[in-house]
């Protein structure tokens, strides 16, 4: 967790002299305002399916929502929704049918993050923390289904807490492209409206 605060922290302060422009840091970058309210719909990797050995089905499939808050500090505030779905296979010489167990992910957050204030008309960057309820559940389908039906938890979940760092990249006013490094989803890549 030290090294990804660490890592976001870099990022600003590298960004920030890269582009040698005008910087307050208690005002929204021009690109944004207070009121404006920030949606991305995109898709991500977060390492599950590596790491059970399983064929991707549904990647992670992200919706987010962001309401700047005009409170005369870059602060905004929103949920983000996010869905995958993995599968596992394998044969076992002694049954006829293939063993089969899909993974599902869904992901509830409530996020709030911080705007750096660049006078950069089409660049927001920003860094927050979001907290939130992971579900997990997986189906078993092949020999001995009863079995793992009677002995085996199906569904479980949990409260996390996570951060991210990320950049708009606005092509028009309302237009543009997101691109967010975090945790539980690694990386996001996603289009952005906004209103």
């Amino acid at each position: 967790m030290k090294k990804v605060i660490l890592v976001l922290l870099v990022f600003a302060v590298v960004c920030g002299s890269a582009f040698a422009v005008d910087f307050d840091i208690l005002s929204y970058p021009s690109s944004l305002k207070g009121g404006d309210i920030l949606v991305d719909l995109g898709i991500g990797y977060a390492g599950w399916g590596s790491t059970i050995g399983g064929k991707t089905k549904i990647p992670p499939l992200i919706v987010s929502g962001e309401y700047c808050l005009p409170v005369g500090l870059p602060i905004s505030v929103g949920g983000m929704f996010s869905i995958s779905s993995y599968t596992w296979e394998w044969n076992d010489p002694t049954y006829t049918n293939p063993h089969k167990t899909t993974y599902t992910y869904l992901i509830f957050a409530a996020r709030g993050n911080w705007h750096w204030g660049f006078d950069i008309d089409w660049l927001d960057l920003y860094t927050g923390v979001s907290t939130g309820y992971r579900h997990f559940s997986w189906k078993y389908d092949g020999p001995d289904a009863d079995y793992f039906k009677r002995s085996h938890s199906w569904n479980y979940g949990g409260f996390y807490i996570g951060t991210q760092l990320g950049a708009h990249f606005y092509l028009t006013n309302f237009i543009g492209a997101n691109v967010e490094f975090g945790w539980p989803i690694y990386v996001k890549a996603a289009v952005s409206l906004k209103f």
